[in-house]
């Protein structure tokens, strides 16, 4: 590592020098950076946790080799200020916390890839958090590649991970509260999960890490006020905290750049991922995720630094955004593809009495002719956990909902986008999500085979359908008389789709000017005569035009 490209922010590869890491004969090297510091002690395992000097060099890196050190020994920094108060600090470059999230761990072991996977087009993402799956999943390999066969009959292409980062929070998901660096053993191994990685290669599967840069814990023995100063932190107090009471981080800090290009760097390099996604953009676009108090223009210099560096890895950038994405810097910030929740609009429509919903019409025609194909879009762990109500259940009335869950995603799915949804979305779970979740893939009920059964056809489609999602593609909204009734061309080159999409309780006959084809149809019945198209109430359809 070049230390004064580091101390310039500028460095992208901290993590090989900083944390600790093993030499000859069970002795390991700790290095840590603390400019502002009288001196660094360390404490743990390997010298009964009495305090320990590092030397101390020009450019405030204090380091130490070590011997009798033992993997996973649990260790912690004594920092010693100017005016000689002592507090104890984790590593902030400790690839492994304890289950207690009090004390670093000594790991220092590389994984060796046989696989690689390259992949930008027609993404349809798998959106998982690992804590929500059982540990089998990603410790067995037997489950690792029944779960991959999985993913693969269901047409995913990548699948997204939470933030799989420790954090002290139960019911929190670890977005803006993570250690970093720091893997949450109590969900997933660090070895294992390298292991499912390359198993994912290997059968044609991307991963994707999603990361919130925005913030960090506050906890005292994190990154607060790490060497008695702000190295990572704004100094004014009205900007400190965000409203979720973490503390944010400041990107015309220098050690905070090269703190998290470094970590951008070792996810890639250690993990070989292939996409990022940077989460909670909002925190990062406008001050204290207020558009009303401006943008900030330091992190959108960063942002558009760090997008260009993942490109310039070919791997893929994604910028996730809690709202719709209307801001006018989205073309200048560098993302490959950005995730917006502008289909949460279709969910509150899909929850208002079917005699209602022709009142928002122009929401739906906007959807369909809006141009997407830079965009992911579909449903996220937000859809399935809000208003105590997974996506099935929040489909209007007792006895249609899958019909209408089936039509909602036949719309999105014939959307000229990427496409992302929620595990268990699939398969149209009616079960209440919650943080403590325990998701069972391969326990469904009859219903839940049925509907999983509709939503490989449908991702199938899309997947094999690439032409339709090209450039060159075209989307021609069609005048049709009915009541939240809507018809589309989904049109390239010399093909011709015809979608019907009905959102309400009524049948429709439909008269057809041009001969077509089923592919796919929500029901099951055979609807379309010669020269008629049945419709039942919630159905909807894909017909080739011939």
């Amino acid at each position: 590592m070049d230390t004064r490209k580091y101390l310039e922010g500028k460095g992208y590869d901290g993590y090989k020098f900083f944390g600790n890491h093993k030499k000859a004969n069970n002795s390991y090297i700790f290095r840590i950076l603390a400019p502002n510091a009288k001196n660094v002690y360390i404490i743990g395992d390997f010298n009964s946790w009495s305090e320990e000097k590092l030397r101390k060099y020009s450019t405030g890196v204090f380091s130490k080799t070590i011997k009798n050190v033992k993997e996973f020994d649990k260790y912690l920094y004594v920092i010693e200020n100017e005016n000689g108060k002592k507090y104890y600090k984790l590593d902030p470059y400790a690839k492994l916390i304890d289950k207690e999230n009090e004390n670093s761990l000594v790991y220092d072991k590389s994984y060796k890839f046989s696989y690689k996977y390259k992949n930008k087009n027609n993404l349809n993402i798998y959106q998982i958090s690992a804590k929500n799956f059982d540990r089998k999943i990603f410790e067995d390999e037997k489950y690792m590649d029944k779960f991959i066969r999985y993913l693969k009959e269901n047409n995913f292409t990548h699948i997204d991970f939470m933030p799989i980062f420790a954090n002290r929070f139960k019911e929190d998901f670890s977005y803006g509260s993570s250690f970093y660096f720091s893997i949450n053993e109590n969900y997933i191994e660090i070895e294992k999960i390298k292991l499912f990685i390359d198993l994912c290669h290997k059968n044609k599967l991307g991963i994707i890490f999603e990361i919130d840069i925005s913030s960090f814990d506050p906890f005292e023995k994190y990154l607060n006020k790490f060497d008695g100063s702000n190295m990572y932190n704004y100094d004014y107090d009205d900007i400190l905290y965000n409203y979720s009471g973490l503390i944010n981080i400041d990107p015309t800090k220098n050690l905070a750049k090269s703190f998290i290009l470094s970590f951008v760097t070792y996810l890639i390099k250690e993990f070989n991922i292939d996409g990022i996604a940077i989460t909670n953009l909002e925190n990062l676009i406008f001050w204290q995720g207020d558009k009303s108090r401006g943008y900030n223009e330091n992190w959108l210099g960063f942002i558009r630094n760090i997008n260009k560096y993942i490109n310039d890895l070919n791997k893929i950038s994604i910028g996730f955004y809690n709202s719709i994405w209307e801001n006018d810097v989205k073309e200048d910030l560098g993302f490959d593809l950005i995730y917006d929740r502008a289909l949460a609009k279709l969910i509150k429509i899909n929850q208002k009495n079917p005699f209602e919903r022709a009142n928002y019409s122009y929401i739906v025609k906007n959807i369909i002719e809006n141009d997407y194909k830079n965009y992911i879009l579909g449903f996220n762990y937000f859809d399935s956990l809000s208003e105590g109500a997974s996506l099935a259940m929040k489909m209007n009335s007792n006895d249609k909902k899958y019909e209408q869950l089936k039509t909602l995603l036949l719309l999105v799915y014939t959307l000229n986008s990427h496409k992302m949804i929620f595990s268990s979305d699939e398969f149209g779970s009616l079960e209440t999500f919650n943080f403590d979740k325990k998701i069972n893939i391969f326990k469904q009920n009859e219903s839940e085979k049925d509907f999983n059964e509709f939503y490989k056809k449908l991702s199938d489609f899309y997947i094999r359908n690439k032409n339709l999602y090209e450039n060159e593609s075209k989307t021609k909204i069609l005048e049709i008389e009915g009541y939240s009734l809507y018809a589309f061309k989904r049109i390239c080159k010399n093909e011709e789709y015809l979608i019907i999409i009905n959102l309400t309780d009524l049948e429709y006959k439909i008269d057809l000017p041009e001969k077509i084809e089923k592919v796919l149809t929500s029901y099951n019945e055979n609807y379309h005569s010669k020269n008629k198209l049945y419709i039942p109430a919630f159905g909807s359809g894909i017909f080739k035009i011939k």
